[in-house]
């Protein structure tokens, strides 16, 4: 019979990170161990939560997963990856597991994730990101990443200085993309008055300005800019409200509850012709190998490592702005 065994810790990061709604200092992080009866193991990684440690042990709770201890709860029994969609619900806990799955495969058979998912694993660009700051420290900040591709402005600040933000963040990087997200945090009265701003400085996306509740305020991008869904896009049942207003969709392992309904939802965004972005939190290594995968051939990645003060052995590298294929001994 399968076993699982789950470990939960808090991750430091190396400095503060804010965004929109909240300012992290460390990533929670729940690592998921499966053992088949065959002998065979895998490994995955998830954060349960976005802020809440209570949310993220009741997810575990619901699903019979203790921390720290053998399980052996009934779903388990059988658990692959083509049934694991209809057998566990949308968790960032289930995104663990079926990436655990996915390592287990892979170290059965003798292949890498690559291979099992019909992708290659070459490497992948990726883009820093800047946390909400004073305007004059995103600046500086800004100026260290002259030689991107992409750059990634967090805004959303209830305090009204976004559009100093961006002009000295645009400043400072010339002729770079930006990628603006708000998280949420900006109201449609926001976005409008903002737009035209962007606009000027050339913005290339912004990505998630309002609440899901207000996608039906949203207007149409101007000239080349496209506005991209995070919490307005899950998986691929969020497609049909979100495929008439956005023209990205930002794919998330935790938001999408696994690798294995993250590349369904690719297929069938791609299909629609909407384009993809793949990104995530401030997980390890172990969290960013899975992503990795599922950005094979995409131009938009917010796959940066750097975040938190340790990462796992061995760990992922970035040379010249391309994240290299993790080893295999990390996952896949």
């Amino acid at each position: 019979m399968n076993m699982l065994l789950a470990q939960l810790q808090k991750w430091p990061l190396i400095s503060p990170f804010s965004i929109s709604r909240y300012t992290f200092t460390h990533s929670l992080i729940l690592t998921v161990r499966m053992n088949a009866a065959d002998g065979a193991s895998g490994v995955g990684e998830c954060e349960p939560h976005e802020w809440d440690e209570a949310a993220a042990r009741a997810q575990m709770a619901d699903a019979q997963v203790v921390p720290e201890a053998r399980c052996y709860p009934a779903w388990l029994d059988g658990l692959t990856r083509d049934n694991i969609l209809q057998r566990l619900p949308r968790t960032p806990l289930r995104n663990a597991i079926d990436c655990a799955l996915w390592d287990l495969d892979c170290k059965r058979i003798g292949v890498r994730a690559g291979r099992l998912a019909g992708l290659a694993m070459n490497p992948v660009p990726v883009m820093p990101t800047l946390g909400i700051d004073a305007p004059a420290a995103m600046e500086e900040q800004a100026r260290g990443h002259r030689g991107s591709r992409w750059l990634k402005v967090k805004v959303g600040s209830a305090d009204g200085r976004d559009a100093e933000r961006l002009e000295a963040v645009a400043a400072a990087v010339p002729g770079i993309r930006l990628l603006v997200d708000a998280n949420c945090g900006w109201s449609p009265d926001e976005l409008a008055r903002l737009l035209p701003l962007c606009s000027r400085l050339g913005v290339a996306m912004i990505e998630q300005p309002m609440l899901p509740q207000f996608n039906d305020q949203m207007p149409k991008p101007p000239g080349d800019m496209v506005f991209c869904a995070d919490e307005s896009c899950l998986d691929r049942s969020s497609l049909a409200a979100v495929r008439d207003r956005f023209q990205f969709i930002n794919i998330k392992l935790d938001k999408t509850g696994g690798l294995t309904e993250a590349l369904a939802l690719r297929r069938e965004a791609e299909a629609m012709g909407l384009g993809i972005m793949v990104g995530m939190m401030s997980g390890t290594s172990l969290a960013v190998a899975p992503a990795f995968v599922l950005a094979q051939g995409l131009d938009v990645v917010d796959l940066e490592l750097g975040f938190l003060r340790e990462d796992r052995v061995p760990a992922m590298t970035i040379d010249n702005g391309w994240l290299q294929a993790p080893a295999a001994a990390l996952w896949g």
